[in-house]
């Protein structure tokens, strides 16, 4: 166990918790309450009152939703924004290719109509969707010293100047970094 995954915080007590103890406690007080009853039916009972509270969750998360209005959206990955950016055009390259067909008399009218209507529609989606959520803010990358780099680049034996990402000196061919007496 490493020392990241010893520090995290535990899950809060959630309401899908509270449905499903308090299920549970309900399945239990219904066995306790019917003694004498045959151990099928005990477990059908019990069954039926886990799933009364399953029902129960789903309804106060379906009306939590509908009630608590809109949320903040998370903002869009770089990964995210680059598959919606592809998705959109191919989308609209669809749409180029749809109008190339009616034009040549490969589609009929009702399905170039049908067709278009919910290429349109999709492309306008991911294009609002593209717009209204702001892009997360890139990784800060600390850029590596300069003075490494200065001395990895100049030749230990006839001290010419290489590129930064050389390995072997362009005047003399010795291997960069190596110390000559």
């Amino acid at each position: 166990m490493s020392s990241e995954t010893s520090t995290e915080q535990p899950a809060p007590f959630t309401a899908g918790h509270f449905y499903v103890l308090l299920s549970m406690i309900a399945a239990t007080a219904a066995v306790v309450v019917s003694r004498h009853t045959h151990p099928a039916a005990l477990l059908l009972m019990s069954g039926a009152v886990l799933a009364a509270g399953y029902t129960a969750w789903a309804l106060h998360r379906a009306l939590a939703g509908l009630l608590s209005g809109p949320g903040e959206e998370e903002p869009l990955g770089e990964r995210q924004r680059e598959l919606l950016d592809q998705e959109k055009a191919l989308v609209l390259r669809a749409i180029k290719d749809l109008e190339f067909d009616f034009g040549m008399k490969k589609v009929s009218q009702v399905d170039f109509d049908d067709m278009l209507g919910r290429l349109r529609a999709r492309a306008l989606m991911i294009m609002e969707q593209l717009e209204r959520v702001p892009v997360a803010p890139a990784p800060v990358v600390k850029p590596a010293k300069a003075a490494s780099k200065a001395k990895a680049a100049v030749c230990g034996r006839c001290q010419t100047r290489n590129e930064p990402d050389a390995k072997f000196c362009k005047q003399c061919g010795d291997r960069l970094g190596s110390v000559h007496a």
